[in-house]
């Protein structure tokens, strides 16, 4: 009897230790003229509602470590956005509309719109054997912020979900190329459009920009294309719909107060390749970030009121002046911002 036990009980933990491993895949590759092999787990990749791009069997994305990869060609030119692709020596220079992204191989950053972008992984070539196809190999949630693209990944299906953001998906705004006298004109159409898609009116959006930015002429506007002073950490969670790619920061000397009073600190804020991630990101944050299990700036988009959008956005703890209201208030009435909501 004991015997029997022993016996199922070895059984058991065989079928378990194949379960373990049921989704794993070893991908023949060469790599630097090396044969070698991928190893990690298959990933599907949808486009919207298109069919998803069952693990490409020629060049799969997958899943290494902790970062899924991308082919670059094979999943954001042929088969996926359509991206203009040109390789040129260890680099390749992918466009989408207006958007232009160059991933460089083997080096931790990407130049994205003209603006340096740091990487999670390096980026490499390789072969895939299995049909002779060179690609290289690319973060995909990156790149996809890079491309203006919503990003979801769900594991127990093994699919990352892209999807198109209509209205920025194919523009780019560096904030360094905006003239404070151009700044309403610049911003307003990007502002109306994120309005279409979010509900959030873009003369909040634009009033806000304005006061937190100084115009766009603030060092985290022009170095980071970051209009609202976004931290990486906000309210102590995620949020969905984020254009932020987790990654990138700027860091900038601020002053804090504590119980030794004030003192300096280097506070690290969002990083965008342009403004248009900056303000979908900022909207993203309003309309899903949560205190506790509740929504903070719940029923925003209820109301088409500026100064109603403005008090929730004040009673959610967005800001701590008493005057914040009021200061928006006055910006937008000033400069006619109400003309961007029509």
């Amino acid at each position: 009897m004991k015997r029997k036990l022993v016996i199922v009980m070895l059984l058991a933990a065989v079928f378990a230790w194949k379960g373990a491993f049921v989704d794993a895949a070893s991908v023949p590759v060469i790599k630097n003229g090396t044969k070698t092999r991928l190893k990690g787990t298959v990933i599907n990749v949808r486009y919207g509602n298109k069919v998803a791009l069952a693990g490409n069997a020629d060049a799969p994305s997958m899943k290494i470590g902790s970062t899924i990869y991308a082919p670059c060609k094979t999943l954001f030119s042929d088969q996926g956005i359509h991206a203009d692709y040109k390789k040129k020596g260890n680099q390749i220079i992918l466009r989408h509309g207006k958007r232009k992204v160059v991933f460089y191989a083997n080096k931790n950053y990407a130049k994205v719109n003209g603006t340096k972008m740091s990487l999670k992984v390096k980026p490499y070539f390789v072969t895939f054997r299995a049909g002779d196809v060179e690609d290289m190999l690319v973060p995909i949630r990156q790149a996809a912020s890079f491309f203006g693209l919503k990003y979801s990944y769900n594991d127990k299906v093994k699919t990352v979900t892209l999807k198109e953001r209509d209205g920025i998906s194919q523009s780019a705004t560096r904030d360094k190329k905006i003239a404070k006298a151009d700044f309403i004109q610049t911003l307003g159409p990007i502002a109306r459009e994120n309005y279409k898609r979010t509900g959030i009116l873009a003369s909040v959006t634009m009033a806000q920009a304005i006061l937190e930015s100084g115009w766009g002429q603030s060092t985290l506007a022009k170095n980071g294309n970051n209009l609202f002073g976004m931290k990486m950490n906000l309210s102590g969670n995620t949020w969905q719909d984020s254009a932020w790619d987790g990654v990138n920061y700027y860091k900038k000397p601020t002053y804090e107060y504590g119980s030794r009073g004030r003192y300096r600190t280097s506070a690290k804020f969002r990083k965008y390749s342009c403004v248009e991630d900056s303000i979908e990101d900022h909207s993203a944050y309003l309309l899903h970030a949560k205190s506790g299990s509740r929504k903070r700036y719940a029923g925003l988009t209820n109301t088409k009121s500026y100064t109603k959008q403005l008090q929730i956005i004040k009673k959610g703890g967005y800001a701590t002046s008493g005057s914040y209201v009021s200061q928006l208030s006055h910006v937008i009435r000033t400069y006619h911002l109400t003309k961007w909501d029509k």
